[in-house]
């Protein structure tokens, strides 16, 4: 079954968003995006599909640029904070919510396309991750851009074994996932066939809080000096096979 947070939405908003480690993966998405999708820059508004956007902290930064946004999220209490923060930010207008899960979206959505379409930490909690990835292809405009984020399997699995969990590490699979531990994570490998069966060309591949809290905890006041590391390597392997995440950005081949 498909993850739904809305038991977890304060959680997610405090201890993950509001922590050290949020605001790194945050700031490595926005990094990446800008520098590899010149369009979000650009005077023309974009029409940009948030799927799975939560809470919905991309869809403000994208609209507040200017752009058109459809957040789209299961979680009624995710969208709830989403609206409250929208009106904070007054972006209300800017971003319209939808709450539908991921696969209602090509039927909900039946005539529309989109520039480009988000879908950030979202298929490693389905049942069935690559098709919920290849259910939205047929939303996007011909020469659209995907950004995907989602958790590293092999990172996952790495972890595992250097600090002993050999029950997890040698099937490569929790025994009992937590409530924050993805049920479906990923490998690059998994999905690299499919951008090439779906006709994208990848723009970059970047690996996502690669070095913030590998062994140590840092404190709030090192989260910009860890940018800045995760900066200098985020695209350079094996490093950006690496991260906690790994964000693509693909392009549409017309």
């Amino acid at each position: 079954m498909d993850k739904n947070f809305d038991d977890l939405a304060e959680n997610l908003k405090l201890g993950v968003y509001g922590s050290g480690k949020g605001k790194v993966r945050l700031s490595v998405l926005k990094y990446d995006i800008t520098r590899n999708i010149p369009e979000i820059e650009c005077k023309k508004n974009l029409s940009i599909l948030d799927a799975g956007g939560g809470m919905g902290q991309i869809s403000r930064w994208v609209a507040a640029k200017g752009h058109e946004v459809l957040l789209a999220d299961v979680s009624e209490q995710m969208l709830a904070i989403a609206k409250e923060e929208n009106i904070k930010e007054s972006l209300q207008d800017k971003i319209k919510i939808v709450r539908a899960a991921i696969q209602k979206l090509p039927q909900l959505l039946k005539g529309q396309t989109f520039d480009l379409i988000l879908l950030h930490g979202v298929i490693e909690w389905m049942e069935k991750p690559i098709e919920g990835f290849e259910c939205l292809i047929p939303l996007l405009k011909p020469k659209g851009v995907v950004s995907l984020l989602f958790h590293n399997l092999d990172k996952l699995i790495m972890k595992w074994g250097i600090n002993s969990q050999y029950e997890k590490a040698l099937p490569g699979k929790p025994c009992k996932t937590k409530k924050l531990t993805p049920s479906n994570s990923l490998s690059y490998r998994d999905l690299e066939p499919v951008f090439d069966k779906n006709r994208f060309d990848v723009v970059s591949k970047a690996g996502v809080r690669i070095f913030y809290g590998f062994f140590a905890k840092l404190t709030t006041e090192a989260v910009d000096e860890t940018f800045e590391l995760e900066k200098k390597y985020l695209y350079t392997e094996p490093f950006a096979s690496m991260g906690e995440h790994i964000h693509y950005i693909l392009r549409k081949k017309s």
